[in-house]
């Protein structure tokens, strides 16, 4: 019984939780977060993650579906990007694997393990 309770929890758990995780900025390098109030200007910037954008350098993206994950903490986002002049559909898979860490993963694209920059150079 405690084990069928505990599995409902952890499947549930992310899916209840009303934070995201995921928001906030995020880079490949770490060394990039100097940069994080440039995000968009210069390409060794963090990316920048809220509850509506996706944001990176020359690209920005309208998130129009959050689909939380079940089992790890992090969602699928489905995205509707502007880059170089051009409008397209896209999504984002995000895991949450460590403290301060994430996967992105693309589709057909190698998986991106990222870094959270410091929560002061992240938005309010």
């Amino acid at each position: 019984m405690l084990r069928s309770t505990l599995l409902l929890c952890c499947l549930a758990g992310p899916a209840l939780a009303e934070d995201s995780p995921w928001i906030g900025d995020w880079a490949a390098d770490p060394a990039w977060c100097a940069a994080a109030g440039r995000t968009g200007e210069v390409p060794e910037a963090p990316i920048r993650i809220t509850a509506t954008e996706f944001q990176g350098y020359e690209n920005r993206c309208k998130i129009t579906e959050t689909d939380p994950l079940t089992v790890l903490p992090g969602a699928e986002l489905v995205l509707e990007c502007e880059a170089e002049g051009e409008t397209f559909a896209d999504a984002r898979l995000l895991v949450i694997d460590a403290a301060d860490s994430m996967l992105m993963l693309v589709p057909g694209a190698e998986p991106l393990r990222l870094s959270r920059c410091a929560s002061e150079a992240a938005p309010g």
